[in-house]
C-alpha cells in the first residue's frame, strides 16, 4: 500500500533527475504496463497513452523523469513535483501533486490575518 509517509520517501530518494537516462530503469515498464497505458518513448518524450492529450502529463520529456518504482499493483514515474502511479491491470492512473509548503513569513502572515 502507498502511503504518505512512502511518498515522501520517493520524492526524498529522487530529488534530482539522473546523470544519464541509462540510470531509469525502463525495464520496469514490462509488456503489460506499456500495453494496459499504451506508454511509448518517441523523440525525447515519454507518451501515456491512458492520459488525455490535453492533459501536461501525457506526453514528458525524459530528461524531466527523475526514476521509475515498481510497486506490487503500479509502477510510479517519478517528476520533481508529481509521481503518476500507473496500474498494472487497468488504465487507471493516479497522480500525486506536491504542494509547496509556506515559508516562514507567509506562516507568519497567516497567523495575523487569519479569519476569526
Amino acid at each position: 500500500m502507498i502511503t504518505g509517509k512512502v511518498i515522501q520517501e520517493i520524492y526524498k530518494k529522487y530529488r534530482k533527475c539522473p546523470p544519464t537516462l541509462d540510470c531509469i530503469d525502463f525495464n520496469l515498464l514490462n509488456n503489460r504496463v506499456s500495453e494496459v497505458h499504451n506508454v511509448e518513448i518517441k523523440d525525447n518524450r515519454f507518451i501515456i497513452g491512458s492520459i488525455d492529450e490535453k492533459s501536461p502529463f501525457h506526453s514528458l520529456p525524459l530528461n524531466k523523469i527523475h526514476g521509475i518504482v515498481n510497486f506490487e499493483n503500479c509502477v510510479a514515474i517519478v517528476l520533481h513535483s508529481s509521481i503518476l502511479f500507473l496500474d498494472k491491470k487497468e488504465n487507471k492512473v493516479q497522480i500525486h501533486l506536491k504542494m509547496k509548503k509556506p515559508n516562514i513569513w507567509q506562516r507568519l502572515m497567516m497567523c495575523f490575518y487569519r479569519e476569526k
